[in-house]
């Protein structure tokens, strides 16, 4: 029985890109196994530009090979599987990263981090990154749209005291509010897509 066995079990480096896809489509562990072990450092490098998290760049590496599990039926009809890969490491890393960057999870992040001698140094690099951002962001607002979002976000405001404080209409500092997290928001998402291209021409250009 064990010679049977060894009869059976494929040599996957000798089998070409396309018959490897095949078989991880029909359900083959084995052959999904050496996919991974073939591109995980290609995926896990370039999350690791982007984000300079060990932590983060591991959790985009799983949740691609999930997808590439969970959709396996369609490896079978893949031409070039690295520009499939790199679609599906750009979606994830954008959506990964769009979720971290909200812009009230970077303040809340910040404000737990001051107080949390546990986080671990990539922790505070990947959020003083998106921190730097987020700033840029503020800076490139109109005057008055600014000093709203400073006097709400950051010093803690509600909309009656800014209102007061800047001397016009609680319905304007609603607008300026509005339209001030409409333009941070689309900032920080630019920036997101932007790097993760950036990163996917890098690692993923052959």
């Amino acid at each position: 029985m064990n010679s049977y066995f060894c009869f059976m079990h494929t040599d996957k480096s000798k089998l070409t890109e396309k018959e490897l896809l095949q078989e991880v489509a029909g359900g083959d562990a084995e052959s999904f196994k050496y996919l991974f072990d073939k591109y995980k450092n290609k995926i896990y490098s370039m999350s690791m530009y982007i984000t300079h998290s060990e932590y983060v760049s591991e959790e985009i590496t799983q949740e691609v090979f999930y997808k590439v599990w969970q959709h396996k039926a369609e490896l079978g009809k893949i031409e070039f599987f690295n520009s499939y890969l790199r679609t599906i490491v750009t979606n994830v890393a954008y959506n990964y990263l769009k979720r971290l960057a909200n812009e009230k999870f970077i303040l809340k992040s910040l404000s737990r981090e001051s107080t949390d001698s546990s986080n671990s140094t990539e922790h505070t690099v990947l959020f003083n990154d998106y921190q730097a951002i987020l700033e840029q962001a503020i800076q490139k607002l109109p005057p008055q749209q600014k000093r709203v979002y400073i006097l709400s976000r950051q010093e803690g405001l509600k909309q009656e005291e800014i209102a007061k404080k800047m001397n016009i209409s609680i319905h304007t500092v609603k607008e300026h509010m509005k339209s001030a997290i409409t333009s941070v928001r689309k900032f920080v998402d630019n920036k997101i897509q932007y790097s993760i291209i950036a990163a996917a021409q890098i690692f993923f250009n052959n």
